[in-house]
């Protein structure tokens, strides 16, 4: 049985799919005790993809009575109130409003015409690792193209790069399931000065307006959108980290996972048309995010058990993707594997955004860094970062020469 008294942190970050196989065993649909909270655990895939698309389950909690609501510190109210203005965290008809006018930026035809700048940037970032053997690629590679690619999107001056590190940080750990009140005490300075930030540039970019999506935002604000300013930097907020931090931790997973399976390596090498599927796997098998959460806004049934309003739903992305029910052998890594599902983008109104973009930078890099490292081998095996939600490591030491 699942323990119910709570989960040990550390064993659940190194192996969170023993743990959603146990849950999954007794039931797809868990009522469990869940780090900080008690709730419904959802393992199944048939299941966590039905629950990402339910109306019922929702996002925000303004939607609950206000005693459902924990009380917090004075010192966290700002950051929360950022929080809760991100359209990841709305339902209909906000989240509707601000996904549409995001939207337009994200089309297939504005996503391919940045597949020309993705090229040039890994091959900036290639030509600087030569000269050495010993890299560390999530400094040198993987964390450097995503943020390159968004910030030019969203609007940030390049001198500003540097700054996103330490808010993205705080961002993850603010929404992680594990995180404690104090833990949000330390961050929320953090939150607020990235919030700071970016009503600055907005303000900027009123009397400078560019071609990018802050100014785009700004015109729609101007031609009556019904977009508030605290949105406007909530989405910038939103889009900057989501938009960076999962595509660092899928193109730093597949790399791992390559090095870790020197034949599917061997094979990706002599084949490059694999590499959609080995991004398509790797989110499968070892998902940039692992967790989402709603709550219950009405008592109804669900697979097969009674759910109560404002109960809280945790929906193990990770836990979906390894149901032996949908994926035949899922604990195994597997590239050439056909026909792959996994909801590491999500489902629903809240399917990521960014998932084509994600796509193409996690598939062109791909693509470059086994093209041009020469017999790469790990120096170390990575430790994971102390996230509950999101799958990605500290660093990764590698050695290979640069062609």
């Amino acid at each position: 049985m699942i323990n119910q008294t709570g989960i040990n942190p550390e064993r659940f970050i190194q192996d969170p799919y023993s743990f959603f196989a146990m849950a999954r065993k007794q039931s797809p649909v868990l009522k469990t005790k869940f780090f900080q909270a008690e709730g419904w655990l959802i393992t199944g895939f048939k299941e966590a993809e039905a629950a990402l698309k339910d109306p019922r389950f929702i996002r925000e909690e303004g939607n609950l009575p206000l005693e459902q609501l924990v009380v917090v510190p004075e010192s966290v109210k700002p950051a929360i109130e950022i929080n809760q203005s991100m359209m990841l965290f709305k339902d209909a008809p906000d989240h509707t409003r601000l996904r549409n006018l995001v939207n337009k930026a994200f089309t297939p035809r504005m996503i391919e015409k940045l597949r020309p700048t993705i090229n040039e940037l890994v091959d900036y970032l290639i030509v600087q690792m030569k000269g050495k053997i010993e890299h560390e690629l999530i400094r040198e590679f993987s964390y450097l193209l995503p943020v390159f690619v968004i910030t030019e999107f969203i609007g940030v001056p390049k001198e500003d790069r540097e700054l996103f590190r330490k808010w993205s940080d705080a961002f993850v750990k603010f929404i992680d399931f594990n995180t404690t009140m104090s833990d949000l005490e330390k961050i929320a300075g953090d939150i607020e000065e990235a919030s700071n930030y970016f009503r600055s540039l907005i303000a900027k970019r009123r009397n400078e307006p560019k071609e990018d999506l802050i100014s785009g935002l700004i015109a729609a604000e101007e031609s009556s959108d019904q977009l508030s300013e605290m949105e406007m930097v909530a989405t910038c907020l939103l889009l900057l980290i989501a938009g960076h931090e999962t595509t660092v931790n899928l193109i730093t997973n597949c790399f791992y996972l390559l090095l870790k399976n020197p034949k599917q390596y061997e094979m990706l090498t002599k084949d490059l048309s694999l590499i959609p599927s080995a991004i398509e796997e790797t989110l499968r098998f070892e998902s940039p995010v692992i967790l989402t959460s709603r709550l219950a806004k009405e008592d109804f049934e669900f697979g097969g058990q009674q759910i109560k309003k404002a109960d809280f739903i945790i929906v193990a992305l990770g836990g979906a993707n390894y149901d032996p029910e949908v994926t035949e052998n899922p604990e195994q890594f597997d590239i050439t594997r056909q026909n792959i599902k996994h909801l590491s983008f999500s489902s629903g109104p809240h399917f990521c955004l960014g998932a084509p973009l994600a796509r193409l930078e996690g598939q062109i890099a791909l693509e470059k860094l086994v093209t041009h490292l020469q017999n790469p081998i790990l120096v170390e095996e990575p430790t994971l970062r102390g996230n509950i939600a999101f799958r990605g490591f500290e660093s990764l030491k590698i050695q290979a020469e640069i062609k």
